[in-house]
């Protein structure tokens, strides 16, 4: 009787989402039916009726990724914040609650952000939607597969996540939802607990591109509370070059929308762990965005193969750093030893029984990293490549970046050049939870931390299914270039794959 139950409420919550938009008890009817399973949403903010506030976005419900300030526990999905309230909240989480959308919970996630499997979290793994039908629990991807795996099951409209090396694109595309990283800068990140602060971004996640934009629109706004934050001089400057390119069509009821727009599919990007499905995605992909009217040519990214370690290096050493104050007194759960009464086994003893496995071992690699000797040989490298990748997505775009230039107008087209690039977002679908552990996680981010060392605007949308799981193409353009990738991900997800 109990199955039959879920069932009728599965059926009903399928009709009432594919021709209407879900009211707030049909988000709340969601969580009751899917939360038990997907363990998407460790807490759960109850519905109040008084709290509505009128808005652009009244009526909406949001999820938090939990290393995101917010009314309910800021837990990291650590035990070393396992009670840890903050007495604010972030900006983006504020500005959305100003324009009338409510906060329905916070997501599970990996470990202060440390994974690609959301499978080393304090509350326990999150689980995929898909495949509906199946029995076996597949990972929906980290770290911010919480708030991914509670927007494909509808249990709210669009959700915060935080996006290091992928960690919004990556379950975006195995949980078959709409994940979009904005150019670094474009909002604030006062509020999120800081994995790799020159690496972060705060990323949405929704299963249009249109609730992708009118999020952004709202969140999307100078801070200064947030010194990386963009000032509005400099957003000026990219409106200004953005409008300047004369060959970009504008006519979006056109028979082919994207005319004008040069799209680039980087070689450097075929990868040897690519599953076939994956780049018959890709082709596919590239064809649909061809019938758009873009132009497709192939680009060259010669460094893209050293993108992942340097990364790794980079992230482990700002983690070392910024996980330094959580120690039992500045912050954190504090776990005295039994005897001595030394400062330093104090720390050690808070530090050892409030971290996780991953956790700790990342902040032991990036301390290594910024020792006297392994500095020389890791950390600089890495940033001088990290600089060259830059350097070369500066070369393919045809708009240049304004970080680097004072140009108020976007030169005469180059043939050479593009105006965004195509690849997937993952090598492959998501596996079962559980099954892919050791090195092969970190290789999870080889289609993603691109994206993250240059600053640049990056989106997955999903094209597609291999054998019941979705598999998502991934969209990128030059610094400050937000409004093109959406245009093109919007198009692009209208078509059928």
């Amino acid at each position: 009787m109990q199955l039959l139950l879920t069932r009728i409420k599965l059926n009903r919550l399928r009709l009432v989402c594919r021709y209407s938009t879900p009211s707030l008890n049909d988000t709340y009817e969601a969580i009751s039916v899917h939360n038990p399973r997907l363990n998407a949403l460790p807490h759960i903010h109850p519905l109040d009726p008084t709290q509505e506030v009128n808005g652009p976005l009244s009526g909406w419900s949001f999820a938090v990724k939990s290393n995101i300030a917010s009314p309910l526990p800021t837990t990291c999905a650590s035990s070393m914040l396992s009670s840890y309230t903050s007495p604010f909240s972030a900006t983006a989480v504020t500005k959305l609650e100003h324009a009338g959308a409510r906060m329905i919970g916070t997501s599970n996630m990996d470990e202060f952000g440390m994974g690609s499997l959301n499978q080393s979290s304090v509350h326990g793994p999150a689980h995929n939607l898909h495949p509906e039908n199946g029995n076996v629990l597949h990972s929906p991807g980290g770290s911010s597969g919480g708030s991914a795996a509670a927007v494909a099951a509808r249990m709210c409209r669009v959700a915060l996540g935080s996006d290091t090396g992928g960690s919004v694109r990556l379950p975006a595309s195995w949980c078959g939802v709409v994940g979009f990283k904005p150019s670094y800068g474009r909002v604030s990140r006062y509020g999120l607990v800081s994995y790799a602060s020159s690496l972060d971004s705060v990323g949405i996640l929704a299963r249009s591109t249109r609730d992708i934009r009118d999020t952004f629109n709202i969140i999307s706004a100078p801070d200064p509370h947030d010194m990386t934050c963009m000032s509005k001089s400099l957003r000026s400057r990219i409106d200004t070059l953005c409008a300047s390119r004369e060959w970009i069509s504008h006519n979006t009821f056109a028979s082919e929308p994207l005319k004008g727009v040069r799209v680039g599919v980087p070689s450097e990007f075929w990868v040897d762990e690519l599953s076939p499905s994956a780049i018959d995605a890709w082709k596919r992909g590239a064809a649909k965005l061809e019938s758009l009217g873009c132009d497709v040519i192939p680009v060259s990214l010669p460094h893209t193969p050293h993108t992942l370690p340097a990364y790794y290096t980079l992230a482990l050493a700002e983690a070392s750093s910024n996980l330094a104050r959580f120690d039992g007194i500045r912050f954190g759960t504090r776990h005295p030893p039994t005897q001595s009464t030394r400062a330093s086994l104090k720390y050690a003893q808070t530090r050892t029984m409030g971290f996780g496995d991953e956790v700790k071992r990342r902040i032991l690699l990036g301390t290594f990293v910024m020792s006297a000797r392994a500095y020389e040989n890791y950390y600089l490298p890495s940033q001088r490549i990290r600089r060259l990748v830059q350097r070369e997505f500066n070369r393919i775009f045809a708009m240049p970046n304004a970080l680097c230039t004072t140009n108020t107008k976007t030169d005469a087209r180059n043939v050479d050049k593009v105006d965004a690039i195509l690849f997937p977002t993952a090598t492959d679908t998501a596996p079962v939870q559980g099954s892919n552990n050791g090195l092969s996680a970190y290789v999870n981010d080889v289609m993603t931390v691109s994206a993250n060392m240059a600053g640049i605007p990056a989106i997955s949308v999903p094209f597609g299914l291999c054998e019941g799981m979705p598999l998502g193409l991934q969209i990128a353009a030059q610094y400050g270039d937000d409004d093109l990738v959406l245009r093109i991900a919007r198009h692009l997800e209208s078509q059928p794959a």
